[in-house]
Order: structure tokens, then sequence, then C-alpha cells
């Protein structure tokens, strides 16, 4: 019988958030934000089919079923983890050569690198910010992570999180330019800054989405095209037009104000991230603490 594997993700979340008594802590423990967390939650006793933990009080407290569910996966976590990953930290050493995309790289690796060397002090890390995969093969790369649909060229791919797209503009621009209640509002009149397709050469088709399953591309006029996340969150933040992030991109800036997410109805639209290595890759024991690392702290894999 195969094993859903994504359970293990939400097993990690769910005895993070027993261990220190709230979503917020726990977020802090396993490097998700606290809506990642509340949501990894809800998808293990969705799958386990267990309410795990009373919501009703005012503290959150383990159900019963959760007091029996903890006391069961703490030991089978303890020794997944021994089995997995190698016997001494000391072991892993040498220098790990990373490639990333400009949204996964800044906005997600390099903040959780620090963790990782803390954990493997022998082990130096280079991380490669690059638009093409194919530095993997050209440039000695060990590991690359990218958002976007799978590549397919001969290497070993592994699917760990989804990020929602959503809708951003500055309270500035929209005090300013008015906020659209649809899609096609964008066209009246709005300015845009989309981010060009590396592939095509043309900037990306803005494809919106419900969770009832509306659909509405549009393709708007802009002002200013860029190719990298940093850039569309500069012209966002400084009032220059609405933009299309990621939610790890955006969410800092979301919760400091200084975006405000606009048409949250349609932005259901997720986008995946995976991590390449190439075929021979288990055979490096800092290859393989670097992927249990990164699927530690990655629980969005539906």
């Amino acid at each position: 019988m195969l094993f859903d594997g994504r359970i293990i993700a939400g097993i990690t979340v769910f005895v993070a958030v027993a261990e220190a008594g709230s979503y917020a802590r726990a977020a802090e423990r396993v490097g998700l934000s606290r809506s990642g967390v509340g949501k990894a939650v809800a998808r293990l006793e969705e799958r386990t089919g267990m309410r795990l933990f009373d919501r009703n009080s005012r503290a959150l407290k383990l159900t019963d079923e959760g007091r029996v569910f903890l006391e069961n996966v703490t030991p089978l976590l303890q020794q997944l983890g021994r089995v997995a990953a190698p016997s001494r930290p000391d072991e892993v050493r040498g220098r790990l050569r990373v490639s990333t995309d400009g949204a996964f790289g800044p906005y997600w690796l390099v903040p959780a690198i620090p963790d990782f060397i803390a954990a493997y002090p022998q082990l130096k890390i280079d991380v490669l910010v690059r638009d093409r995969i194919d530095t993997l093969l050209v440039e000695g790369v060990d590991v690359a992570l990218r958002f976007g649909e799978p590549d397919s060229r001969g290497l070993d791919k592994r699917l760990i999180l989804r990020s929602r797209v959503l809708t951003c503009a500055s309270p500035g621009y929209l005090a300013q330019h008015g906020t659209p209640a649809a899609p096609d509002d964008i066209l009246d009149g709005h300015v845009c800054v989309r981010l060009l397709d590396e592939a095509t050469g043309r900037p990306h088709v803005w494809n919106f989405e419900t969770a009832d399953g509306r659909q509405r591309p549009i393709a708007p006029d802009c002002g200013l095209t860029v190719n990298d996340a940093a850039s569309l969150v500069a012209a966002a933040v400084g009032d220059f037009g609405i933009v299309r992030l990621l939610d790890i991109v955006a969410e800092d800036y979301l919760c400091s104000g200084r975006l405000v997410e606009i048409l949250p109805e349609w932005n259901t639209l997720l986008w995946p991230a995976y991590l390449y290595t190439l075929p021979d890759a288990h055979e490096s024991l800092a290859i393989a603490a670097f992927t249990s690392f990164i699927c530690a702290r990655t629980s969005e894999t539906d």
C-alpha cells in the first residue's frame, strides 16, 4: 500500500503546534506563516478524519483524539528523523551549490538558510539566483528550486509547495486610482506591472480563478515589464501600479500594510514549486540533508 507522504509534513506541523501551544509559536519553529500552520493542521484533520484541537476554548488544547494521536506519532516521527538524516551533522561537509529563482531564493530560501547551516556547520552553501534551470547541468549545481510547471529534462523532481497568486497594489495607488471590483475593471484605465515570461519573451497573462471554478484571463496594457519578483515589489510599493505576486513574496508587505490584496475572491490560483536534483544525487549526504531540510520546512504539497 502506498503511503501519502503529505501526511508526514502535516504531522510535523501538528507536533510543533502541540508542543508550542499556539499556531504563532509553531509558525516560528517550522518556518511557515500562522495561516500556513492553520491550513496544514486542517488538511491533516481532513485526511485523518480526526479533530485534533479544541478550537472552542480560549486556549488551544488537544482533543482526546489529538492527545492519543500525538502519543502515537511522536516516537514514529523521531524514528523517521533518525533514519532519514545522516547519523552525525559533522559527516555532512563540503560545499553545496543551490540554484533558485528570484521568488523562491530571496523570499523563502535565504531567510531559512541560517537554520540549515546551524544544523550542519561543516557545510558551505552557494546560492545562485538564476532564471533558467539549465544551470543544474552546466554550472555544477547540486540542487535547483524553481516555481513553475515541472521541467522534464532528465532530472529528479519533487513538489515542495504551492503558492497562491495574489493581486496587489499599494494603498497610495488605490487611493488615487480606485480599487477594481472585478478582473475586467483592471482593463479600464489601471496601470499594471507585469512579469516577463523568459520562455516566450512576452509578459505573463494574468489568469484569474475563483473557488467555484470561474476563470478570467486578461492581458492588461502595462507601462512597465520586469523579469524578477523584487522589481515587481519595488514598483508596487512605489505606487506605480497593480501587480501579481506569489503569497510568499507578498506576505510581509501585506502584513505591514505597504501592499493591499485586491480581488481576493479571484486569487485562488496556485503556482507550484519543485526541487530538482540529478538522478544520482541520493548518494550525496549533503544533498540528502538539504532535501530533508527543505521538505521539513514546506508543508504545502497538495
